[in-house]
């Protein structure tokens, strides 16, 4: 009943779109995959599934801008390759799907004393954090600086106190704060973390995607590295490492805490927190990448993949704002470049 805020795409981008009388909203349908023009190298439409009564229509078109979820992107791609679909495209490269990344990510909750943070408030005036409450560390791999170094590339630290504060008759200790610090690291791009389609189908028909993915031996060094920093990080400012349960009075805590992730010294599963990218990467040959610099795909150039599956490596920023750039970079050159 309300209208959508401007800062969601819904009630900015999408509403400006529609306002242009050049947007149609096919809602209540799969895209399942993308069919070849059988005389050109370039899609001729998309194939689309009615979830009301199951039945498969096609949509000719002349672009096909592909900007789903990573995992999904790769589906609908892996659905649209020659070796499932008879009129559709070649993956030269045979890399499809491979090549998966996610955030290796570490989590540690911790108390600060409420006078500590008044102290610093009142030195450091000037130097207050954002209105979200936040700060982010940055961490490489040069040795003599961030000291004894065993894996490559680099990590992040996102933290913040008193964002999720809780009312003090909740918390057991009602002189202090709480904060939390996240660890998200860059990983590798390794062809054994991928994503491939099974025989088995789910109600639609569609083939089932089978994700293979775990943390290889650079990225368990680092999260290691991770948590002797954080603890570094949370002493030398004056607080204690603690876990949830030992903060809040609510009774079964503990019992929640020891099954949740973001609680544990060890890595988080890969999906954890939903950063995945990679599977269709951007390169400069089709040897040896699925998509060119414009997010094309090498043997069907109106076919744009503009998610975060076109990733060739990752970084251990939150992906999203890099996602909306590149698929702006790549619209804007399809319009530029544009027949007609």
């Amino acid at each position: 009943d309300c209208e959508w805020p401007r800062f969601s795409s819904l009630g900015l981008t999408l509403k400006i779109a529609i306002a242009t009388g050049n947007v149609q909203i096919l809602d209540n349908h799969i895209a399942e995959k993308f069919i070849m023009h059988p005389y050109k190298d370039k899609a001729k439409g998309v194939i689309a599934i009615d979830k009301k009564n199951n039945s498969r229509k096609f949509f000719e078109c002349k672009s096909i801008i592909l900007c789903t979820s990573t995992i999904q992107s790769l589906k609908f791609l892996l659905s649209s390759e020659s070796a499932y679909e008879e009129n559709g495209f070649k993956d030269i490269s045979n890399s499809l799907g491979t090549k998966v990344m996610d955030h290796v990510s570490t989590c540690r909750f911790f108390s600060l004393s409420k006078d500590l943070i008044i102290k610093n408030n009142e030195e450091n005036k000037s130097k207050k954090l954002s209105g979200a409450g936040s700060f982010f560390i940055p961490f490489g791999n040069k040795p003599g600086i961030y000291g004894n170094v065993n894996f490559k590339r680099g990590y992040g630290i996102w933290g913040a106190i008193d964002r999720f504060e809780p009312p003090d008759i909740l918390k057991r200790d009602q002189t202090s704060k709480i904060g939390f610090l996240i660890g998200h690291g860059e990983v590798l791009a390794d062809k054994k973390n991928k994503v491939t389609l099974t025989n088995e189908v789910d109600r639609w028909g569609i083939n089932i995607p089978k994700i293979d993915f775990q943390w290889r031996d650079n990225e368990l060094k680092m999260v290691k590295h991770m948590n002797q920093t954080i603890k570094d990080i949370i002493i030398s400012s004056g607080g204690e490492v603690i876990s949830p349960d030992r903060l809040l009075c609510l009774p079964f805590l503990k019992n929640i805490t020891d099954k949740a992730f973001a609680t544990r010294s060890s890595a988080a599963p890969p999906g954890y927190y939903i950063h995945e990218v990679g599977g269709a990467p951007m390169g400069e040959d089709k040897e040896n990448s699925v998509v060119n610099k414009w997010n094309q795909l090498w043997n069907c150039k109106n076919v744009l993949v503009v998610d975060g599956s076109c990733w060739p490596t990752s970084s251990w920023q939150s992906p999203t704002l890099t996602m909306m750039a590149i698929c702006r970079r790549a619209c804007i050159n399809l319009i530029e470049h544009s027949e007609g």
